[in-house]
């Protein structure tokens, strides 16, 4: 018996949906991760970095360019946290939980984006939670942000996180709207409108 659903190929080879809709009902289809999972993420990230690779832009994407983005998008982070670590003014706008875990996730995209560029991995001998703990301190943890090049990969993770734990989310809440995010730049970012 022949089933009452057409495929996701089936409807765009018969023009029922175009090659965009099918691409954005294929990325609709993969769920956001509970847990970090940095491979997954690296994942993720590559088949990003793959569709801006194709996009036409002025410039080309490199490993430098990456690392200038990293650090323009931790400087946009640190703004949305300034309540917190600002000492020379009393009025400072009060901290946006969402803003500042949408600035993280942008800070995590090109962080894993200037891993996948790099030849050799610096995982660290000490997990995630290790340095998650460690760090505790949020001003630490930008300051370790900072080190991109030095850091083993679950130092800067840890740092992220305790910054998520700073501001009252959970890990699943980062991930969730990390997801989001990756959602948003798969399906409009990497557009050559954009």
């Amino acid at each position: 018996m022949k089933s009452e659903y057409m495929s996701l190929e089936e409807m765009e080879k018969k023009g029922i949906v175009n090659k965009r809709e099918a691409e954005n009902f294929r990325l609709d289809g993969i769920s956001y991760l509970i847990k970090f999972d940095i491979e997954k993420l690296l994942k993720r990230q590559e088949m990003l970095d793959k569709k801006f690779n194709k996009k036409e832009t002025v410039r080309e994407r490199t490993q430098l360019r990456t690392y200038i983005a990293y650090f323009t998008e931790l400087g946009e982070l640190t703004q949305e946290l300034k309540n917190d670590w600002n000492y020379w003014k009393n009025s400072t706008k009060k901290i946006d939980q969402e803003k500042v875990l949408e600035e993280l996730s942008d800070v995590l995209h090109f962080y894993l984006s200037f891993v996948n560029h790099n030849m050799l991995r610096n995982k660290g001998y000490k997990n995630i939670n290790f340095w998650k703990k460690q760090l505790s301190d949020f001003e630490l943890s930008i300051a370790v942000l900072t080190r991109i090049r030095e850091e083993p990969e679950n130092k800067i993770i840890g740092a992220m996180m305790s910054i998520v734990k700073h501001v009252g989310a959970t890990e699943e809440e980062f991930l969730k709207i990390h997801h989001q995010v990756w959602l948003r730049n798969m399906k409009e970012r990497t557009e050559e409108k954009y």
